[in-house]
């Protein structure tokens, strides 16, 4: 990871394993645009349409989102889109995402859990991951 916001909890038995992850710009602010960019590998061909995600948003002790969603929706709520195929052949996988993140951002250290599993009967762990962003005043 070239980043050291974001801790990677996924194991070998995850079905994607990240190779790197790159935040721009590496001090995300609230109320400005943020590109994320992950390069990996797909062990099996998934349906990212249907890959089901748990994402909680926490500040201190104090849960300020808790929702599960598939990866699209979670990119639309956050502005961005999958890019290329909804169905990737085992391999490389790279994805590009532009956010633009809220002014409303509490400002303090903010905590992001994403866990996912791919969908439709036969669930898989997908990703596992932990972004640590602290938004108070420089």
């Amino acid at each position: 990871m070239l980043t050291d916001l974001i801790e990677d909890r996924s194991d070998d038995s995850y079905v994607l394993e990240i190779q790197d992850i790159t935040l721009t710009p590496s001090s995300p602010e609230p109320g400005k645009e943020l590109r994320w960019e992950m390069t990996g590998r797909l062990k099996e061909q998934v349906d990212l349409t249907q890959v089901q995600c748990q994402v909680q948003v926490k500040l201190g002790l104090v849960t300020l989102l808790r929702k599960t969603a598939t990866l699209p929706e979670v990119l639309k709520m956050l502005g961005a889109e999958l890019e290329g195929a909804t169905r990737p052949p085992a391999g490389k996988w790279k994805q590009t995402w532009t956010f633009t993140l809220p002014r409303e951002v509490p400002m303090g250290d903010v905590r992001i859990y994403l866990q996912s599993y791919t969908g439709g009967g036969e669930e898989k762990d997908f990703m596992d991951l932990n972004l640590r962003i602290d938004f108070r005043r420089r």
